[in-house]
């Protein structure tokens, strides 16, 4: 058995953990662009090995993408896909099975196939929710939008080739362990456009979603920035995530307000430059390396404004919790009432990557089985 997870908290024994660039993959690009660019990669390397080091050390074996030394972005920049530093974004792992939408970089998806078996999620009916996306891949002989939407449950309003190619391009970002989490008899899945998932939950074929009982939680942007439940009865959150009296009563709630943001104000002004989605401490005037991500990086940098690293934590068992920022007392206090250790992983350029620790990791197997943690 390859897979196997329920929770967040059992121990940890495999683990992918995302990879990057490195340094060389930008070399030709002006120095006032490629310099901050290089300097970026290398120590996200320096922190992907550091986080690999501790992993290690707590007995996980860890699994990583692998990038081709010689690429570099000046031979294609049109098509360069992100690295492959964010692993849970586009990938589930439920219970004993792993699934793949195929949206990220192809080595995440290679890493896996050599590891155990990926599979693709199903659609009984075409789920395509964004009208850009549509018109994007849209063939020849499709219908329009708005035609599609009001016919995509209507099988035989389709020639067969337009419904299969409608199946395959089919997908949504809620199908992914950014935005499922999985504890024990409950799957909680965050999604910011809730009244649209509701109906489509009964159009997706995953090996799996019968062994739970599904809530949907209305949040704005993925799961993991905006709540974890860290151990049985304890849950790191934002404000107005869920009611939690309701979805998991009982349980010990910290909530914590936008702390990290006292420590990038200079991001505010940047912001106005790039609609708030990147910082690079250091780099807020540097209008060509601003200009140079905008122009070719916009599927590479995510919302920052939407994500509190404080809740992007890994577990690594339940009295081991891995996390970026050492110093939030709230956080440190909250730890110890529960009898978990805080384990220090420095990630320099999470405000870069908008990706916490546990962004950039994917579960792969953890020691436990299914239990039911709401009826004791």
């Amino acid at each position: 058995m390859k897979y196997n997870i329920w929770n967040k908290w059992d121990p940890l024994k495999v683990c992918m953990l995302g990879n990057n660039y490195a340094p060389e993959f930008f070399n030709g690009i002006p120095d006032k662009a490629g310099d901050p660019l290089k300097r970026i990669c290398e120590e996200t390397l320096e922190d992907l090995e550091g986080y690999k080091t501790i992993l290690q050390d707590f007995g996980v074996e860890v699994i990583q993408p692998e990038l081709d030394p010689n690429e570099r972005f000046l031979d294609n920049p049109h098509i360069y896909p992100r690295g492959p530093l964010q692993p849970r974004d586009y990938q589930l792992v439920l219970g004993n099975n792993c699934f793949t939408s195929g949206g990220d970089h192809p080595a995440i998806e290679k890493r896996l196939r050599e590891y155990g078996e990926v599979k693709t999620p199903k659609f009984t009916v075409p789920v395509i929710n964004d009208k850009s996306y549509y018109e994007f891949v849209a063939g020849a002989d499709w219908p329009s939008y708005e035609v599609f939407l009001e016919n995509r449950e209507n099988k035989d309003f389709f020639e067969d080739f337009v419904w299969e190619e409608l199946l395959g391009f089919s997908a949504h970002s809620w199908v992914s362990s950014a935005c499922c989490f999985m504890i024990g008899t409950k799957l909680f899945v965050g999604d910011d456009q809730s009244a649209f998932a509701q109906p489509h939950l009964k159009n997706i074929d995953i090996i799996g979603f019968e062994k739970f009982d599904i809530h949907l939680v209305d949040v704005d942007g993925h799961t993991d920035g905006n709540y974890h439940p860290i151990k049985p009865g304890a849950i790191l959150s934002l404000h107005d995530v869920q009611n939690y009296a309701e979805t998991f009563p009982g349980w010990d709630v910290c909530y914590l307000p936008d702390q990290s943001w006292s420590k990038v104000d200079t991001f505010m002004e940047l912001k106005k430059k790039n609609s708030g989605k990147w910082w690079l401490a250091g780099e807020e005037d540097n209008d060509e390396f601003t200009d140079f991500v905008e122009t070719w990086l916009q599927d590479w940098v995510g919302y920052v404004e939407e994500t509190v690293f404080d809740v992007n934590v890994l577990m690594l068992d339940e009295h081991h919790c891995c996390v970026a920022n050492p110093h939030n007392e709230q956080v440190n206090a909250f730890l110890k009432k529960h009898k978990v250790e805080p384990v220090h992983v420095p990630w320099r350029h999470r405000y870069f990557w908008d990706g916490g620790l546990h962004c950039i990791t994917l579960d792969l197997y953890r020691e436990g089985t299914q239990q039911d943690y709401f009826n004791r």
